[in-house]
């Protein structure tokens, strides 16, 4: 396993909104490429990710169609973090 950042598309069943996320320090298999985020910073994209899909599902009215949400977090030292 060595350190890499990773992107990740975060889709709902029954929700038509995708949030990319970008920048995300995780544990990348050399071999398979498997990948393993980090609980705390798996949590942590959680707890940004889910309001936003959690405000688009309570919408009653479309207004617009759904977004396609980006977020990127800046380069960092990724071994600090894996």
């Amino acid at each position: 396993m060595n350190p890499r950042l990773i992107n990740l598309l975060y889709k709902r069943n029954k929700c038509d909104i995708q949030v990319d996320v970008i920048g995300i320090p995780a544990n990348v298999c050399t071999k398979c490429y498997y990948r393993i985020i980090p609980g705390k910073i798996a949590k942590y994209i959680d707890s940004i990710v889910d309001p936003i899909f959690e405000t688009e599902t309570k919408q009653q009215e479309k207004i617009l169609p759904s977004p396609h949400v980006g977020i990127q977090f800046p380069a960092i030292e990724r071994e600090l973090y894996c």
